[in-house]
């Protein structure tokens, strides 16, 4: 069996330093807050190159506390792709603003031209998903943000450590818009033994606002609220998890970027298969490698199956044609997210994967392609 992700590998990998990590936690009683979560508050800043990070308790809450610590009028509108997890658009929703959903592109990304088409008097920010590893266009984004006064939130749950370069400097996910969004959710790319998030940001008024929400809405003192808040806390065992995690992490993304070079080896000559578009100054770091099939796409994967494969779509429905976010108008208006909602598959990725089992993954697809 060629497993599409390997969470029991990746901790034989590191069991002694994670055994140690989590031994320690539990001899200084620091579950929540303390030393732990403070250390990889300022080790994650660092990696992004931004002055403030605060864990949370999911990359969902991360999205819908930085939206409000950008303090936009309530019910304004936020645009997003239609082509990303429905996290993205429960948080625009939780913090008590209005979802517009916008078509991505062949890369599967928010679509730029898209976005200038989707703004009103009513718009207030975009949130950009770095979707499957792969940073957004976001010097164009930003460019339009500045035009239009417009704040921008980046939903980096997929692509952590993944760079790109805006105005001549190469700058991290996370460290570009106003506020970046992480999920720690185990199967990313730098993932947690359980649920955890983290809002990044230089904007010190955000970060305590966030920060305040996070904690009941408390203000200066123990038992001091000043708002109705919400209880998010990463907490210490999942941070020193994270801690040692944080250390390997380019490592695994430089494995994950080798596994996809594989791929287009064995596969760039398959005409009936669509391999992910390369852009040279956007990085990818391929939290998932997502090909497109075509309308077979149900077949391959049960053949796949039947040859011990494990694969998964990325995402199945889009998001206008949910129950839960069902919108006629932007189905209309988002043919690319609803066509390849249809045909993609997303193939096994990861640093458990070697040239030979890649090797086997894509002649089993070329089989049934």
């Amino acid at each position: 069996m060629i497993k599409f992700l390997d969470l029991q590998a990746q901790y034989r990998g590191i069991k002694p330093q994670i055994d140690k990590a989590i031994s320690e936690v539990l001899e200084s009683g620091a579950f929540v807050g303390g030393k732990f979560l403070e250390d990889f508050q300022q080790e994650f800043a660092r990696e992004l190159g931004v002055d403030y990070v605060l864990g949370v308790a999911n990359g969902t809450e991360a999205i819908e506390f930085a939206l409000k610590g950008l303090n936009l009028k309530e019910g304004s509108e936020v645009i997003l792709p239609a082509n990303t997890f429905f996290g993205s658009l429960e948080g625009i929703v939780n913090a008590g603003l209005k979802p517009v959903m916008v078509d991505c592109g062949e890369d599967y990304c928010i679509d730029t031209a898209k976005i200038k088409e989707a703004i009103t008097p009513h718009t207030s920010a975009i949130l950009v998903v770095h979707l499957y590893g792969k940073a957004c266009a976001m010097q164009e984004i930003m460019r339009i943000a500045s035009e239009y006064s417009l704040r921008v939130v980046e939903d980096c749950a997929q692509s952590f450590g993944a760079e790109i370069e805006v105005f001549g400097k190469k700058r991290r996910v996370g460290s570009i818009g106003d506020v970046g969004c992480f999920s720690f959710y185990p199967g990313k790319n730098l993932g947690a033994y359980g649920d955890g998030g983290a809002i990044s940001t230089n904007i010190k008024n955000v970060y305590d606002t966030c920060l305040s929400i996070a904690n009941h809405g408390r203000g200066n003192g123990k038992y001091f609220h000043q708002h109705i808040g919400r209880n998010s806390r990463l907490d210490g065992i999942q941070s020193a998890i994270l801690s040692v995690k944080l250390k390997y992490i380019h490592q695994w993304n430089t494995h994950r970027i080798q596994v996809a070079k594989w791929y287009e080896e064995f596969l760039g000559d398959v005409s009936n298969l669509t391999l992910p578009p390369k852009a040279k100054e956007r990085e990818n770091v391929y939290h998932l490698y997502v090909v497109r099939v075509g309308e077979k796409r149900d077949e391959i994967i049960r053949g796949m199956q039947a040859m011990d494969v494990e694969v998964g779509i990325h995402y199945p429905i889009a998001l206008p044609a949910l129950e839960a976010s069902w919108d006629i108008e932007a189905q209309k208006k988002c043919p690319n997210a609803m066509v390849f909602s249809k045909e993609i598959l997303s193939l096994p990725m990861g640093e458990h994967l070697s040239k030979e089992d890649v090797r086997e993954v894509s002649h089993k697809l070329r089989s049934l392609l």
